[in-house]
């Protein structure tokens, strides 16, 4: 007995434990601050933002599971929002600035000590944000490429 699965199996159920995992973290992070629209915020808004995000990745994460026509689109949507998303926070340095600020606070002397600045610190969070941006876009073509994976009663 042979089990023939379609190319993009493994890799599709790995990515759906993984937004399905990244889910709950996002959920973990609901009181957090986050920098949204060029400025920090807190309370309900940051509560949405990151529910938000529990409910995008944990759909994701169902979709990329069971192979769906509306977890393939999806993918792209997720894409689209999350390199807007990613974008708006590198593109308002004030807002990523100030975010940097609170998160250091309490480290500055051993920061300090090393000889990290805040603006290494900006440069660096910049520099990751364009480099997850260009992995999500990977990620999509992989999903274009393998889209026959999701091909079922004729999509």
């Amino acid at each position: 007995m042979t089990s023939e699965r379609k190319k993009g199996h493994f890799t599709f159920h790995t990515c759906a434990v993984l937004f399905m995992a990244s889910a709950v973290l996002e959920l973990l992070s609901i009181t957090s601050e986050a920098p949204l629209f060029g400025t920090i915020r807190g309370g309900i808004t940051a509560g949405i933002y990151h529910l938000f995000y529990v409910a995008l990745f944990l759909a994701l994460g169902i979709g990329l599971w069971s192979a769906t026509r509306w977890g393939y689109t999806l993918v792209y949507v997720t894409t689209a929002v999350y390199t807007l998303d990613k974008l708006q926070l590198v593109l308002s340095r004030e807002a990523l600035q100030e975010f940097v600020k609170i998160q250091m606070i309490g480290f500055e002397s051993q920061l300090q000590m090393q000889g990290i600045n805040e603006a290494l610190i900006v440069q660096a969070i910049a520099m990751m944000a364009a480099v997850v941006i260009l992995c999500w876009w990977g990620f999509a073509l992989y999903t274009y490429w393998r889209r026959d994976y999701f091909k079922k009663d004729g999509f």
